[in-house]
């Protein structure tokens, strides 16, 4: 479907933000676009029982399990029925322990949303300290299982080194510090990498007026709104893996919140950041030596993952 000279391009952007860095990246990629003539429309995803922010620290385990298995939580009802005619739908999400959050997970997983995203165009839009290639191939699947037209992925990310932007993230979750301090930049995703995402806007409002997307996801690719680090891949994919059995280990003792689970949980916490600080930098070496003999997989692994290749 192709937009004419007189119908004004709508667009339709679903969010959830719990720290307004997302927001920040989809005001800074949507601004341009209403410029140009486009009429955009934010819908946010509200989960019945906010997730706080900042975050205590016990809040932020007890999300684990559901975050990791994608076990809904009851959000607030959308209404679709002033977007029947979007020629695009933007998702705007953010990963939480390698998965998409549970509030946009919670939303993707409902059967009125697969109705509504059938056949429609969609551009996927990622914040995330930089691991967010799980979350991106399981929102896929959804997507490619729903028929819709997946056109696009940005993602951005703090550039940071990861074991300082570990910090940093766990800095600005717990105790809501954002900015720099003497010993750490500051988190998230940079000022100047939010506002470089306007930079596609131009090519955005071309393909939808013309109807042809086949070169937007090369473009972002090329303009860096997207990268795959194979180095982060190795240790996200084998992470991901470990996670997915620890949360099924907590789940077996109950449901969100149940202090029949607050052991395991804390089992998980000593082994996360043991694994993170003592032990990941040993699997980094490990990766760095026999790079040569998975570069030529994690080439195709990387094309796969940047060009939307099932």
């Amino acid at each position: 479907m192709t937009t004419n000279d007189t119908k004004t391009p709508h667009i339709v952007v679903f969010h959830y933000s719990q720290t307004g860095q997302l927001t920040s990246i989809l005001n800074s990629l949507t601004k341009p676009l209403e410029v140009m003539g486009c009429r955009v429309t934010y819908k946010d995803i509200v989960p019945k029982i906010p997730f706080r922010f900042p975050w205590s620290e016990q809040d932020f385990y007890e999300s684990f399990p559901e975050s990791r298995l994608e076990i809904p939580a009851e959000i607030e009802p959308i209404d679709y029925s002033d977007v029947k005619d979007a020629d695009l739908v933007i998702l705007g999400y953010q990963p939480w322990f390698l998965a998409p959050s549970i509030p946009f997970s919670s939303f993707l997983g409902e059967s009125s949303t697969g109705s509504y995203l059938s056949g429609k165009r969609v551009l996927t839009v990622i914040g995330s300290r930089n691991m967010w290639i799980s979350a991106h191939i399981s929102v896929g699947e959804r997507l490619r299982e729903y028929g819709c037209n997946w056109v696009g992925n940005i993602a951005l990310e703090d550039r940071h080194n990861n074991l300082i932007g570990v910090l940093t993230v766990f800095r600005w979750l717990i105790k809501g510090e954002k900015g720099a301090s003497r010993f750490l930049p500051p988190a998230g995703v940079s000022d100047a990498d939010i506002l470089s995402v306007a930079d596609i806007a131009p090519s955005i409002y071309e393909a939808i007026t013309c109807g042809n997307w086949s070169l937007i996801q090369g473009e972002i690719v090329e303009r860096g709104l997207v990268q795959f680090h194979p180095g982060l891949y190795f240790v996200e994919i084998n992470g991901n893996r470990l996670w997915g059995k620890w949360a099924k280990f907590v789940i077996k003792k109950g449901g969100y919140r149940d202090p029949r689970r607050a052991f395991r949980l804390k089992l998980f916490k000593y082994y996360l950041n043991t694994v993170i600080f003592a032990v990941s930098p040993f699997g980094s070496l490990f990766f760095l030596l026999t790079y040569p003999l998975r570069v030529a997989g994690l080439r195709k692994i990387g094309q796969k993952i940047l060009f939307l290749q099932s």
